[in-house]
């Protein structure tokens, strides 16, 4: 059997159109969107290092020991400054 090149080329350029299609012009395009999605025991350790988290700064403060770190309040006011939020919100 006798094969012609042409056929082959064209069989393989008609499989590669077939594999490569692009959406079409009228369908809009859909933009992919990743997700987190945690799992109820991360939710619940996620939860009580908050709660952890909050019982230590109200101990710190009721004791007086709780510092005001005043250059990040400075940097993060100057950053916002600089973005142009609306800090007064």
């Amino acid at each position: 059997m006798k094969i012609n090149p042409v056929n082959r080329i064209d069989a393989a350029y008609q499989a590669y159109r077939k594999n490569n299609q692009t959406s079409r012009p009228d369908e809009p395009k859909q933009d992919k969107v990743d997700t987190v999605e945690l799992s109820n025991e991360a939710q619940i350790q996620l939860q009580k290092d908050k709660e952890l988290k909050i019982q230590q700064l109200k101990s710190q403060i009721e004791n007086g020991t709780y510092k005001v770190d005043s250059e990040k309040i400075a940097d993060k006011l100057i950053s916002l400054w600089k973005s142009g939020a609306k800090l007064d919100e």
